[in-house]
């Protein structure tokens, strides 16, 4: 059965209004097309490519920066977004490419404002080429930009998803977030185990931060799950369980949440799916999965003004959406 909170705990959630999601998702979509252009360039993508085709895309990005001002989205951009469109062709930094793990964010706020009729798994991402089509967003016409917002700008506009679904999405990223945090933590105290026991003992008697307490903080791990560090080979699994058992998360696999992934073909020549426990994937695979739950996160906590200004920097900080984690709200 579906856990259901006590009303002492779920006070409601809150959304923006409709057009401030737009006009973040608009923003996004922006800083999202510039960094196609210089991942591309920055892959070395360019096939046979000729001094003109460098010249197009440069007067590309200087279209993209101009329709931010142009469309007014200027006002709504952050001033990081604002660096990193003002930067010309090929001066991104390290920290601009960064943006690109938030095509999700990009997501979730569309299916906030009905432009996305589901969220996908946590396993999976939105699909990038859908997201850039249903907003009709061209990024170097600000006209497109104007149209997108002003659809949602008329007073009788109503929320396009129920208070019940949105409960649900919060509850799932919160619970994702968390097992991807809890993996972290995990990998982290395993690590530096036998160098914080050799620390001296006099540090901690004298209350000085010790390595794995400083390792966690620099990880951005907030400190309500620091504190179960020393127990988070027993908590995954009971938070695994209860999270299954509340209806969070669909379905587990050798104890853990259950992740599809897709096989070899069979012999028929179809390719299948099996499901395989979180804890056994590589260490790119969790990398992905952390900043797909993220990235959700960030987007769900600023719509729901857990967050401002938006913040991508803060995404590894934020705590619960919920007055309690879902994940360990007790029962009603």
């Amino acid at each position: 059965m579906a856990f259901r909170a006590t009303a002492a705990l779920r006070q409601g959630l809150r959304l923006r209004p409709a057009f401030e999601l737009a006009q973040r998702a608009a923003c996004l979509q922006l800083v999202l097309a510039r960094w196609g252009l210089e991942t591309a360039a920055l892959m070395g993508l360019r096939g046979e490519q000729t001094a003109n085709d460098e010249e197009r895309k440069a007067r590309a990005v200087e279209a993209i920066t101009a329709a931010l001002y142009e469309s007014g989205m200027d006002d709504h951009a952050t001033p990081a977004e604002r660096a990193m469109l003002e930067k010309p062709y090929r001066a991104w930094e390290y920290g601009d490419y960064v943006y690109g793990d938030h095509w999700e964010a990009m997501g979730v706020l569309q299916w906030l404002v009905g432009r996305q009729h589901k969220v996908p798994p946590y396993y999976s991402s939105f699909d990038r080429a859908r997201l850039f089509q249903s907003t009709g967003i061209m990024p170097a016409d600000p006209s497109t930009l104007e149209r997108f917002v002003d659809s949602f700008m008329a007073p009788q506009m109503r929320q396009h998803v129920d208070e019940q679904q949105l409960q649900a999405e919060v509850d799932a990223a919160e619970a994702w977030s968390w097992r991807a945090r809890a993996q972290e933590l995990l990998r982290l105290r395993d690590e530096i185990a036998k160098a914080d026991e050799a620390q001296p003992r006099a540090a901690a008697a004298a209350g000085e931060e010790s390595l794995l307490e400083r390792t966690l903080r620099e990880k951005g791990i907030p400190p309500a799950l620091r504190k179960m560090a020393a127990e988070i080979h027993v908590k995954i699994p009971l938070g695994v369980q209860r999270a299954h058992q509340r209806g969070i998360v669909a379905s587990v696999e050798g104890g853990d949440f259950a992740i599809a992934v897709e096989m070899k073909e069979d012999g028929a020549g179809q390719p299948r799916t099996a499901a395989v426990p979180y804890a056994s994937l590589d260490a790119g695979h969790l990398d992905a999965l952390r900043k797909i739950a993220e990235s959700r996160l960030l987007a769900f906590s600023w719509a729901l003004g857990r967050l401002d200004p938006w913040d991508p920097a803060k995404a590894g900080e934020l705590g619960s959406i919920n007055p309690v984690s879902a994940v360990w709200a007790p029962e009603s």
